[in-house]
């Protein structure tokens, strides 16, 4: 079908060959022949009048014309798909839809086993494809390649709808065996010991608690970076280390390794986890019953497990005004008292 004189099945192959800027990748990701591919290609440049790829050294770059073009094209098939996929009806038991998330191990640990669990009894059928966030999550789920987001408000990608799931607050954890250490931790303590650290994600990306510590004008002894929580319990067992964790990993961690939970002198504000979607996803309704079923589960967690205060002090936070996507939160401003 033609559209203005161009093949609008033109517009998959140039998504493709623009997100890859290689022919030969765009070919594979499409299941076509490289020449099929290249002469797809050549007929984009005729009626663009641009070369859209230009060939620098061993790479490929995109022109100015292409880069001006990539987000609207890809914008107009995310449209398509919402309108191509939308169903009348939808019935979870029947489903076999599958569902891409991306989140942290914390997320994956705390929270998204309580909802695949229930998904598993009410949609036995359907899939999940859980994936670590990443520097590229954002993009990820500008084009499509994730359905849902499920991070610290602070983490949310622009322009695109939010809802507010559950929130945490943070304790500190030790080695069980470490006697040195009193429940009632102070702040020179805190800062006297080493610390094990998550950086998560490829972007190595800097929780609330590292943060909130620089902003109070605090150093803490950096003495071991982890690439996620899930490995902090084995770096911390056998030494005098510490870790600042969310309250319900803490619990958890200590269920299974030999450590204690000590009070947090830091008044670091609650994590607030959202979930974040696709605008055009909004009118799927398989869509839709997994943002309630979500949103049920982490109405339970709340209810279930609201984690006590763990901080010695307080923090008094003056929210700002909200800005962007719905529900978005921005960081709060943190005054120590």
């Amino acid at each position: 079908m033609r559209f203005n004189k161009l093949d609008l099945n033109q517009l998959v192959v140039l998504d493709a060959v623009l997100s890859e800027c290689s022919v030969k990748k765009a070919a594979n990701r499409l299941f076509l022949s490289q020449p099929a591919t290249s002469c797809a290609l050549a007929r984009l440049r005729e009626f663009f009048e641009d070369e859209l790829l230009l060939q620098i050294g061993k790479t490929m770059v995109m022109t100015p014309k292409a880069q001006s073009l990539q987000r609207p094209v890809r914008d107009v098939l995310l449209q398509i798909q919402a309108i191509t996929t939308s169903n009348p009806w939808f019935d979870p038991k029947t489903s076999t839809r599958k569902f891409t998330i991306e989140s942290s191990d914390y997320a994956m640990n705390v929270f998204l086993g309580r909802v695949l669990e229930r998904a598993c009894r009410e949609a036995p059928l359907m899939t999940f494809d859980l994936r670590l966030i990443s520097i590229h999550s954002h993009a990820n789920l500008e084009n499509g390649e994730v359905d849902m987001l499920i991070v610290p408000d602070i983490f949310i990608a622009p322009d695109h709808p939010t809802e507010r799931l559950f929130e945490d607050n943070w304790s500190c954890v030790a080695w069980a065996g470490n006697r040195d250490l009193d429940s009632d931790l102070s702040l020179k303590q805190y800062l006297g010991l080493g610390h094990v650290v998550a950086d998560w994600g490829a972007g190595r990306r800097v929780l609330s608690d590292e943060r909130i510590a620089r902003q109070l004008g605090h150093v803490r002894r950096r003495e071991v970076t982890a690439p996620n929580f899930t490995v902090i319990p084995q770096l911390l067992v056998g030494t005098k280390r510490i870790a600042t964790l969310q309250t319900r990993l803490a619990k958890l961690f200590s269920t299974t390794s030999a450590l204690r939970i000590l009070s947090c002198p830091l008044p670091i504000p609650p994590l607030v986890f959202v979930s974040q979607w696709h605008k055009y996803r909004e009118g799927d309704l398989a869509f839709s019953w997994l943002r309630d079923l979500i949103q049920k589960v982490a109405v339970g967690l709340e209810r279930r497990e609201t984690p006590a205060p763990a901080a010695k002090r307080t923090a008094q936070i003056v929210p700002k005004a909200r800005t962007g996507a719905r529900g978005k939160q921005a960081l709060p401003t943190v005054r120590a008292r």
